[in-house]
């Protein structure tokens, strides 16, 4: 799956697999951050996938990254 997310992002974001990676793991840190000052809203995770250009189907996929799957 981590792979799969890459790619789309490369393909939404006109970049190579070490920028997705870069994107992708900036916005798990934003969510983490906000997770840790109890400040995280459902469309802080929308935010995430549309900043990426992923659909919405992609916020389950952050849900599991922030409880720890």
């Amino acid at each position: 799956m981590q792979k799969d997310i890459i790619s789309l992002i490369c393909d939404s974001c006109g970049c190579n697999g070490t920028e997705a990676q870069e994107h992708l793991d900036s916005e798990l840190r934003n969510l983490r951050e906000l997770q840790e000052l109890d400040d995280l809203r459902e469309d802080d995770i929308e935010a995430a996938c549309l900043n990426l250009g992923l659909d919405l189907d992609w916020q389950e996929y952050f849900i599991n990254r922030l409880a720890g799957a």
